[in-house]
């Protein structure tokens, strides 16, 4: 598979509106329907995958450009860069071989998106796109969306799907 047959879905909202939550909820109904499911969180500040005291920590931290951490099942790549890949550059190199990804935190470009709003923001905001669903959260302390939601925003991946 070529990156131009992955379908990318951005998740946006705002903080602590349910964007992971959404994603958690999404992949095995994604994975039922027979799809392969790739994820990134998009341009975060800091992040580790390595831990103070092991071999691939103390490699990358004498000064290695590149490092990799494998098992039977599992691989790990961590790059220093000089400045960050975009979107599709880094579907095309690491994420190319899924046929979703969904992008938690991107808004730039005009990818598919699924906004999650607040009930209270659902007066104010409208989308007219084909290209954007809004799902509207009634009650933000639920920690889980709700069936019907999850098959919306289930639904609107397919359709986006089917016209790649």
């Amino acid at each position: 598979m070529n990156s131009e047959d992955v379908t990318i879905i951005s998740i946006v909202g705002k903080q602590n509106a349910g964007k992971t939550t959404l994603i958690r909820d999404l992949i095995p109904k994604l994975k039922e329907h027979e799809y392969t499911v790739g994820t990134l969180k998009y341009n975060i500040r800091k992040f580790d995958v390595d831990h103070e005291g092991k071999d691939t920590y103390k490699y990358f931290h004498s000064g290695a450009d590149s490092i990799a951490l494998t098992s039977h099942d599992t691989l790990a790549v961590v790059k220093k860069v000089s400045s960050p890949p975009k979107l599709n550059e880094i579907i095309e190199t690491h994420l190319n071989d899924v046929s979703v990804v969904l992008v938690e935190g991107y808004r730039e470009d005009d990818y598919p998106r699924i906004r999650l709003i607040d009930s209270q923001e659902a007066e104010t905001v409208n989308s007219n796109s084909d290209n954007e669903l809004l799902l509207v959260k009634e009650n933000p302390e639920i920690g889980r969306f709700s069936a019907k939601d999850i098959n919306k925003a289930l639904d609107f991946i397919e359709t986006i799907s089917k016209n790649i």
